[in-house]
């Protein structure tokens, strides 16, 4: 089981190795939610993602065991990370994508020399379940992009470390959430420091794969495939995630296709950020009127103190920003 112990020694490997992203005041957010809001910006992360993070501690530990090539399976951002990893820790990469991978992660992967296999499937579940055959066929070890301790530590743990430092009043904290690898490690350092604190986890309606595993009472690790901007919360659950976050979070919110591409011209309308598919969506669930406590003072289940949205990247094809904003 993920442990504190685990996100110190993450943070301790990755300081100087990985940038310390900056927090950003929302005044619009601010005014909305009325409390402080402020934006974790990983969109600023080495990669263009979060995922660095996981992906390097995870990769360095596996090569203190003397593993040399990584086989992964990922939407996107995770591949990116391996494969920067690789090349930082002189190691081999073979990454196994969906068919429909956004085209710069896809040539991101290849520029920095992975080997980047394309499945016969739109959906991850599907693409992980023939990624994991392959690596078996290949002998290489299989990084999960998110069911793997290092990776949690790493991705939310370290995340974590410094949003309690950038805003140590904060008191809600607000992401999205595919398979749990980044909310799992965040949640657990969090929760550590502040038990009251509130784990807001959102996801895409058509894909919530921890609200199927809360409602089951077990992880729901494969779920019907969609096409979504919203690629890196697209499928299933995580065996380790689950039960890390079972009982760390507060609120699941869903949101639609529509409300995350109003979010992404949103914050490009007031903050001038761009940002890819699976990070708008937490900003549609803030913006949206059902967020806890939003205009029902009464309740005591709303942000009654600064709130950090953690915005998880930023990678997307110009095509895709093309057509969001062509939209009114």
């Amino acid at each position: 089981m993920l442990s504190i112990d685990h996100i110190r020694a993450a943070t301790t490997f990755l300081k100087g190795r990985i940038r310390e992203t900056p927090v950003e005041h929302s005044f619009e957010l601010s005014r909305h939610l009325g409390v402080p809001v402020w934006f974790k910006l990983e969109n600023l992360q080495i990669t263009g993602s979060f995922k660095a993070r996981g992906a390097l501690y995870a990769m360095s530990r596996m090569k203190e065991r003397g593993i040399h090539h990584v086989a992964t399976c990922s939407a996107g951002n995770h591949g990116k990370g391996v494969a920067w990893s690789a090349m930082e820790l002189g190691m081999r990469a073979t990454i196994f994508v969906p068919s429909g991978v956004d085209s710069v992660k896809f040539q991101a992967m290849q520029d920095m020399g992975a080997d980047v296999q394309k499945s016969n499937s739109m959906g991850y579940d599907d693409t992980e379940r023939w990624a994991l055959g392959e690596a078996e066929r290949l002998g290489l070890p299989f990084l999960s992009a998110y069911d793997d301790v290092d990776v949690m530590a790493g991705n939310g743990g370290t995340v974590a470390v410094e949003v309690n430092r950038q805003v140590p009043g904060a008191s809600t904290f607000v992401m999205p959430v595919g398979g749990g690898g980044h909310a799992a490690g965040f949640a657990t350092f969090m929760k550590h420091e502040k038990p009251s604190c509130r784990i807001v986890l959102c996801q895409h309606e058509d894909s919530p794969g921890f609200l199927r595993s809360i409602e089951a009472g077990e992880p729901v690790t494969e779920m019907p495939a969609i096409k979504t901007l919203a690629s890196g919360l697209e499928g299933g659950f995580g065996v380790k995630t689950f039960e890390v976050l079972k009982d760390r979070y507060d609120d699941i919110l869903l949101v639609s296709e529509s409300e995350l591409r109003d979010a992404m011209r949103w914050m490009i309308d007031h903050h001038q950020i761009l940002i890819e598919g699976s990070s708008a969506v937490p900003i549609a669930a803030c913006l949206n009127d059902d967020f806890p406590g939003l205009d029902r003072l009464d309740r005591l289940d709303g942000p009654d103190g600064p709130v950090v949205i953690f915005i998880s990247g930023r990678n997307v094809a110009r095509e895709t920003i093309l057509d969001v904003l062509s939209e009114k």
